[in-house]
């Protein structure tokens, strides 16, 4: 005799049976390399997680493009990074943040700033990377690349 409720029975038991884990959020990992004035503004986001932590790590730098005959360094310029975080006990942002500015000349190391925090309920990570380069001949060029990580991953 055929019976017609074991199908969805079956069905509701492997949705029981996959992992949890496949219902988070991808880290929202991303990264840009932006030419202009023949120099390249690198920016990157890096979001992970293990069982119990999460982490984000952002990163900017300016850096002549390579080609030759080089250009100018820049009038001046700020590489900014910043890694935040949060959750449902501790509602303000906590941030680490990283910068360095100078004139006639390219940054000596990258910016680079980042969170790890043990996983909590309502955690969030947010990465930013910020870099403004004065140009010798045109207006100031600034690039920003933001990412927010609502739920860690959980």
């Amino acid at each position: 005799m055929h019976r017609p409720y074991r199908l969805p029975a079956l069905a509701g038991a492997l949705c029981l049976a996959l992992p949890l884990s496949s219902l988070a959020s991808p880290p929202p990992n991303a990264s840009q390399t932006v030419p202009v004035c023949g120099y390249v503004m690198e920016l990157k986001l890096s979001f992970g997680a293990t069982g119990t932590t999460a982490s984000v790590l952002a990163h900017a730098n300016l850096q002549p493009d390579g080609f030759s005959p080089p250009a100018p360094p820049p009038v001046s310029y700020t590489v900014y990074s910043a890694g935040w975080w949060r959750d449902d006990a501790h509602p303000n942002w906590e941030i680490d943040e990283d910068s360095r500015s100078g004139s006639q000349s390219f940054p000596a190391q990258e910016a680079l700033a980042g969170q790890h925090v043990f996983l909590s309920g309502g955690c969030q990570l947010k990465g930013v990377a910020t870099v403004v380069a004065n140009c010798p001949s045109g207006p100031p060029q600034v690039r920003t690349l933001e990412r927010t990580w609502v739920g860690c991953g959980m």
